[in-house]
């Protein structure tokens, strides 16, 4: 089980369209096979960051993830100011 966090800082002036963009993605990627959680959240004290909570079966499950977002025409590169910051956890309970 691959189970993380996914920081996103998006650019300024960019915050409303990412979230009703990312919105209207959540439900898609949940029944993706190999998902079992994908939760948006957002800083209550930077509205330019964003926050998934995320788990996959395994690394294929998420590159299968990754390739969904592109289909559906998500271009997260485009709309970020700077890199993803990743964090992995093991599941204990």
């Amino acid at each position: 089980m691959l189970t993380f966090t996914a920081k996103l800082t998006v650019k300024a002036g960019g915050e409303a369209e990412f979230e009703r963009t990312m919105r209207a993605a959540v439900p898609k990627v949940r029944e993706e096979p190999g998902n079992h959680a994908y939760v948006l959240h957002r800083s209550k004290a930077n509205p330019q960051v964003f926050m998934f909570y995320e788990e996959y079966t395994d690394e294929d499950a998420l590159t299968a993830h990754r390739a969904h977002l592109r289909e559906m025409g998500i271009d997260l590169r485009a709309v970020l100011d700077g890199p993803p910051e990743l964090e992995f956890y093991d599941k204990l309970a």
